[in-house]
């Protein structure tokens, strides 16, 4: 899924039990490399898991679908769930929808029943995301999104399982359109240390050194916080502006886990809908919803620009009973 979110449209073949890993090129578990996952890929996996026949390196790789450096019954139950249209294979912990030159910014959401949610950034390694994400590489003003096509496009780790659908009178099913807020806020990933708390406070910090902080929320960032100037400048649903009330709005590290520099409109998860900076009843949507900040101290960077310092009961005679 990329930032324009263009819809692709896919689905398992439950009758022939193949699905073509060339229609959908992050698939593993085509064991056998014929550019589909089907039962043979499966026989395989169980031949070299029970030792009758081994396979060799480039195939273990495929087998090895829930990437933990082995292989194993988990792997043949989890090929197996695939090929019966049951649940997608898992999403490969090193590949992400999108790279980014800086920090990964995107809209966290989810309406008043958890529909429409998006949780991560484009960026993040194996992790499922929906939006439409800003690449933060200087001082400026930038939108992140959600829309009907992205928060329904197919991700690396599978379809959102957050939607909520209703039916046309023929049978065919839409997405429901957005209705109030649960969580509206926009995450700047990479750029905090760790060490000034939402409230101002010092922190003894607790992000760990390394590379990428732009896209891995764990690693330390360069800045402590309160150099950098964030500021919300619109909200709109469906193209009308949303009003919010700028006193109301909070900035900062929020989470306090994290290098994410965020931007508060609604958290009904931990606060109340007073305390929220639009009025989270009166919000709805059907296309889309987008956020608009602007960010200055922050010069023009690149998350390059991080300092250092800173076993399970399997029943082998019966290789499609697999669920989990």
């Amino acid at each position: 899924m990329n930032k324009t979110a263009a819809f692709i449209t896919a689905a398992a073949l439950m009758l022939t039990g193949t699905v073509s890993a060339a229609a959908a090129k992050n698939i593993r578990g085509d064991v056998n490399g014929d550019g589909s996952v089907n039962v043979t890929d499966i026989a395989k996996t169980a031949a070299h898991v029970k030792t009758v026949k081994m396979l060799d390196k480039e195939s273990i790789a495929a087998a090895d679908v829930n990437s933990d450096g082995k292989v194993n019954v988990t792997d043949v139950s989890l090929i197996a769930a695939y090929v019966k249209g049951v649940k997608q294979l898992p999403a490969d912990p090193n590949n992400a929808d999108e790279t980014f030159e800086g920090y990964n910014a995107f809209l966290m959401f989810a309406d008043k029943d958890m529909n429409w949610g998006n949780w991560n950034g484009q960026g993040y390694l194996g992790q499922p995301s929906f939006g439409v994400d800003a690449d933060v590489t200087a001082d400026g003003t930038y939108t992140v999104s959600i829309t009907r096509n992205s928060i329904q496009a197919r991700d690396d780790a599978g379809l959102n399982e957050s939607l909520q659908f209703e039916e046309y009178w023929d049978g065919s099913k839409y997405l429901k359109g957005a209705e109030g807020a649960t969580m509206l806020c926009v995450d700047i990933t990479g750029l905090l240390d760790g060490t000034l708390s939402a409230d101002g406070n010092e922190l003894e910090g607790f992000l760990e050194d390394g590379e990428n902080a732009g896209i891995n929320k764990k690693i330390k960032g360069r800045y402590h916080g309160d150099e950098i100037n964030v500021e919300l400048v619109s909200i709109e649903a469906d193209g009308w502006e949303v009003d919010f009330d700028p006193a109301k709005v909070r900035y900062g590290n929020l989470d306090e886990e994290d290098n994410c520099y965020r931007i508060e409109i609604a958290n009904l998860m931990l606060n109340d809908a007073d305390d929220a900076a639009i009025d989270v009843n009166e919000l709805s949507f059907y296309d889309s919803l987008s956020v608009t900040f602007r960010i200055t101290g922050i010069g023009s960077v690149s998350y390059d620009d991080t300092p250092d310092d800173g076993g399970e009961a399997w029943d082998w005679s019966e290789l499609g009973n697999a669920n989990n």
